[in-house]
């Protein structure tokens, strides 16, 4: 990997970097070839950048012979041709005996430029008459070194392809300085020629909106401040795509910004718009990477474009065009090798905005393969999320899903921490997977998505992500038509909205649940319905209702033989109990419920919170600490903030009780931003409590 580079700071002309002590550096009467090009006129920023090369120029050591090579990789149209001219200019002085350039056209419709090409015309730059130059590219090679060994030369060698073809080309002189751009991080040249590595990234918003100004006007660019961020938030901090954009307002004065940001909403449109006949376009910039791929890194590339959420890691990029993760690997590294794909390490991988659309747009068209493609991947979620499961108990039987693709590598986890940080770490895609299955029409795929998120709802809670995916489940599931999935469904969206305390909302979405459940003859899932409503009546402090609705539970239970639900309901008649002043018969279910549960560790931290505070009503302290203990140690264990925060509080009330009120506000200041940040309205009541010590 490259130098860290410094974050943004504040917008300002590049700086020229202090020269060396070393003599080879000083400045000097000009006399040899002066081959780099103009620096661009609205050459932005970069400073951090130029800082770095000075500075990594600044450290070089003897470098035993051989001359200093600095190389600057990044994407296509990221900038480096236009920072490796500006850093050559500013050192320009410093070697008088000549400046040679050649643009070595590794990603280029031409074709790479050849060596025997390149040395000819360094050679006769460097004033080698023609004639005397020999035809074989060995001789070249050997002539060049003659020539190159006693003048301290800068180089300049542009969009290289490989460090094959930048060999060749070194000079002889230890004091040279050789600057390379490329696509690629060229190993080779690090490793065995001590390259120094800078890689680009794209403008932040300030540098964007500079870049602008100074090409466009600052009035004019002023005078529609908010288009001009909208596209300058659209070009993805891109400088080819900035310049282009540029350039066209430039040939037409009157043009306004707004109908360039609008052009640029749209994503069918947004590649094209960034393209002009002058110069080369986005587009054909990710083309000449594109172009370089073998078949198989290609097919994966577009299939990528596909994919539904922001990132991606080596298994959904496998099943997405059915090969082996170690297949995949190979052809993800050719995609991050010619500035396709972005490696944000620890094998996640994400494209720029626009290499997406470029990705997206290569199965236009193909309706057939694109489809597949996103079955695939969507299947290989469904597949990885549904290996979650184990972190919960099953509260239904589960309905099957028949796969299209099964993924060939099936998904394991060594530890329930490890598939819950999973759930976590895909959450984004796992929610954007059953929105690309709702909106597709996919709707068995899309609940089935939908449900297979629960233990990661149910332990982390994610109010929000949790109503919306449960929500899109109930679309899904009607499409499908199955009551028993519609059923669940609007359990789940109950539930969401009952932990946000939108409670109307989960009072219809459990009687909807309840109907559906019951028209499929499905008592298990009614079962569900029946104790979400008592636990929206609890919440609401209607304490006879919910006393109603958790004993209608517990025979529905029972009359189905299910003892873990039996358990369940215990929990909650007997925390409803408590409550309502009747804390010994509330001990006594809650007791049963500890016993019926064993074996589900969560659900018996469950009961034991509750009974550690009926207990606490009884004058039992020591009791209800003993219950307390292992039912944090489990809540942490399982990675569940909110009933870890139950707890606390519940531990606030023992210290309350005992009369310790500074240990008591100490256990609710550590529950209440739980509760906040999870935005549960248990909240509200806590702060009140607060401020009564």
């Amino acid at each position: 990997m490259g130098s860290p580079i410094p974050g943004e700071g504040e917008v300002r002309a590049p700086e020229v970097p202090r020269q060396r002590s070393a003599g080879k550096l000083t400045r000097q009467v000009s006399s040899g070839p002066r081959q780099l090009p103009n620096a661009p006129a609205h050459f932005t920023n970069r400073t951090a950048e130029l800082g770095l090369l000075e500075k990594l120029l600044s450290q070089e050591e003897d470098g035993g012979g051989s001359p200093t090579v600095q190389l600057i990789s990044g994407q296509g149209g990221i900038g480096k041709t236009a920072l490796a001219t500006a850093w050559g200019h500013r050192l320009g002085d410093r070697f008088p005996d000549g400046h040679l350039w050649a643009d070595l056209g590794g990603f280029s419709t031409n074709g790479p430029l050849t060596a025997s090409e390149a040395l000819g015309r360094f050679l006769r730059a460097l004033g080698v008459p023609p004639a005397g130059l020999p035809a074989d590219v060995e001789e070249l090679a050997a002539l060049y070194r003659t020539t190159t060994a006693d003048r301290p030369l800068l180089l300049l060698l542009d969009n290289a392809g490989s460090t094959e073809q930048v060999l060749p080309l070194l000079p002889a002189c230890a004091d040279s300085l050789v600057i390379v751009t490329s696509r690629r991080r060229l190993g080779r040249l690090q490793t065995e020629h001590r390259a120094k590595l800078v890689e680009l990234n794209p403008f932040g918003s300030a540098h964007s909106a500079e870049l602008l100004r100074r090409a466009v006007g600052t009035d004019r660019v002023g005078a529609e401040a908010e288009h001009a961020g909208k596209i300058t938030e659209l070009c993805g901090g891109l400088p080819i795509a900035l310049t282009t954009i540029s350039s066209k307002l430039a040939a037409r004065p009157k043009m306004s910004l707004e109908k360039i940001a609008t052009e640029l909403r749209k994503e069918y449109r947004r590649l094209a718009t960034l393209s002009t006949k002058e110069a080369q376009s986005v587009e054909a910039s990710f083309n000449l990477s594109y172009d370089e791929l073998p078949s198989d890194a290609a097919a994966l590339y577009a299939a990528l474009g596909l994919h539904p959420g922001p990132d991606f890691g080596v298994g959904v990029a496998a099943a997405s065009i059915a090969v082996r993760p170690e297949v995949a690997d190979d052809l993800l590294d050719q995609l991050v090798d010619v500035g396709l794909l972005i490696d944000r390490g620890d094998d996640r991988y994400t494209f720029h905005d626009l290499a997406r659309l470029h990705a997206k747009e290569k199965t236009a068209g193909n309706e057939y393969d694109r489809d597949i493609a996103v079955r695939r991947m969507l299947e290989w979620y469904l597949a990885a999320a549904s290996a979650t499961a184990v972190l919960t108990t099953p509260d239904q039987d589960a309905i099957p899903y028949r796969y299209e693709y099964r993924p060939s590598a099936p998904v394991t986890f060594g530890s329930s921490d490890e598939a819950l940080d999973w759930l976590e770490l895909e959450r984004e895609n796992l929610i954007a997977a059953v929105e690309t299955a709702a909106d597709g029409e996919l709707p068995e795929l899309g609940w089935q998505l939908a449900a297979a998120m629960w233990p990661l709802f149910l332990l982390r809670k994610h109010y929000p992500d949790f109503l919306r995916v449960s929500e899109l489940g109930v679309r899904c599931a009607r499409a499908w038509g199955n009551s028993s999935a519609l059923a669940l469904m609007h359990n789940r969206s109950g539930a969401a909205s009952r932990g946000t305390g939108r409670y109307d909302e989960a009072v219809g979405h459990y009687q909807a649940g309840r109907e559906a459940a019951q028209s499929g003859d499905d008592h298990v899932v009614e079962i569900r319905s029946v104790e979400g409503l008592g636990l929206v009546a609890l919440q609401q402090g209607r304490l006879d209702d919910a006393v109603k609705w958790f004993e209608e539970d517990h025979r529905l239970s029972e009359r189905q033989q299910r003892s873990h639900d039996v358990g369940l309901a215990l929990i909650n008649l007997g925390a409803t109990r408590v409550r309502a002043g009747q804390p010994e018969a509330g001990i006594r279910d809650l007791a049963g419920a500890r016993d019926i549960l064993e074996g589900d560790d969560y659900n018996v931290a469950r009961a034991r919170i509750e009974l550690g505070r009926a207990l606490t009503v009884t004058g039992d302290l020591a009791a209800a600490r003993a219950e307390l203990e292992p039912a944090r140690a489990t809540m942490e264990s399982a990675g569940s903030r909110f009933e870890v925060a139950r707890t606390l509080h519940a531990f606030g009330e023992i210290a309350e009780a005992e009369g310790e009120t500074e240990e008591a506000r100490r256990y609710y200041d550590q529950a209440l931003p739980i509760f906040v940040g999870l935005g549960r309205p248990e909240a509200d009541a806590l702060r009140a409590r607060l401020a009564r010590l």
